[in-house]
């Protein structure tokens, strides 16, 4: 069984996929979360509002990622090394990632408001 460690400021590199803006928009996740059951073989997928797993998919079935890319559920997902967003190819969401090579999680106090990539069907290396 795998366990991944994500020390995030809610919304730093992953932007969820609350449209609203806030308070409604504050996610339950700071600090550091601790995703267990990790699967090569499943899709793990996560809420920063609830701040918690939500639900599982095999990897690579067309039927089970087209029911989450329905789903406004979740922000991020997570099957091995790959990752996928609620937002873009993936999902109704607008969530995005972003890398900050002037930061670290120390540094890092207010998540930019802007500069988010859409999730894309690729391999980034």
């Amino acid at each position: 069984m795998k366990r991944i460690f994500i020390s995030i400021l809610a919304g730093i590199l992953i932007a969820g996929c609350t449209e609203g803006t806030g308070e409604d928009a504050t996610p339950a996740v700071s600090g550091e979360i601790t995703i267990s059951g990790l699967d090569d073989g499943k899709w793990t997928y996560f809420s920063f509002e609830k701040g918690e797993t939500v639900g599982t998919s095999t990897f690579a079935s067309d039927e089970e990622d087209a029911l989450w890319a329905g789903r406004m559920d979740w922000d991020f997902a997570i099957c091995g090394d790959y990752l996928k967003t609620n937002g873009g190819e993936s999902g109704i969401g607008l969530g995005g990632l972003q890398q900050d090579t002037e930061h670290n999680f120390s540094t890092l106090t207010v998540a930019p408001e802007s500069g988010y990539k859409e999730d894309e069907v690729q391999i980034i290396r």
